[in-house]
């Protein structure tokens, strides 16, 4: 694991565990966002582990009252290029852009103050066995989470709701595991 040191705001951490045997769905990732937006200034940028996941969100966002003056854009890799764009272009409003893993390093979404975490990956996994590759959805690692976390102090101090608790993160892998073992 390399850490190369950058320039970077502080950020806040805070965790939001979802209930008891409850997944960090849609339902509790809106809530943290709207929570997020209610707080205080800054766009939202919102980490899920799939494209399926990303789209359940964004409906379910669009369709909360405190979500209307705000955009709310998807963000994954089959994505058009325009909608891509649109995504990572700043604007007028307030925005909200759900993601996958391809924010984590590839780009940087301007404007962001806010990063909301599910703490969930989609890898690619090579079966020996079955002599199949799939893609699952795993928790990510420890490394991976602290690069979500930086989104949101690129240009101010910002916040990282991490949708889970600290024993849970500690729990983590440092680094992500090699594809094939």
């Amino acid at each position: 694991v390399l850490d190369i040191p950058g320039r970077l705001f502080p950020v806040e951490v805070r965790w939001q565990p979802p209930a008891e045997g409850e997944p960090a769905d849609a339902p509790v990732v809106a809530d943290a966002v709207e929570a997020c937006l209610q707080e205080g200034p800054g766009d939202v940028l919102v980490f899920l582990p799939g494209e399926r996941e990303i789209l359940e969100a964004v409906e379910t966002l669009r369709g909360r009252a405190s979500c209307r003056e705000v955009d709310v854009l998807p963000l994954f890799g089959r994505l058009g290029d325009a909608e891509q764009d649109r995504a990572i272009s700043t604007g007028a409003r307030r925005r909200v852009t759900v993601a996958t893993n391809v924010a984590e390093t590839s780009l940087t979404v301007p404007g962001v103050r806010w990063v909301v975490d599910a703490g969930l990956v989609r890898l690619s996994r090579w079966s020996s066995k079955s002599r199949v590759q799939r893609l699952l959805v795993e928790p990510a690692a420890k490394a991976s989470l602290e690069q979500r976390k930086g989104r949101a102090g690129r240009v101010a101090p910002g916040v990282c709701v991490r949708l889970m608790d600290e024993s849970d993160f500690a729990s983590r892998a440092d680094a992500v595991p090699p594809e094939i073992l």
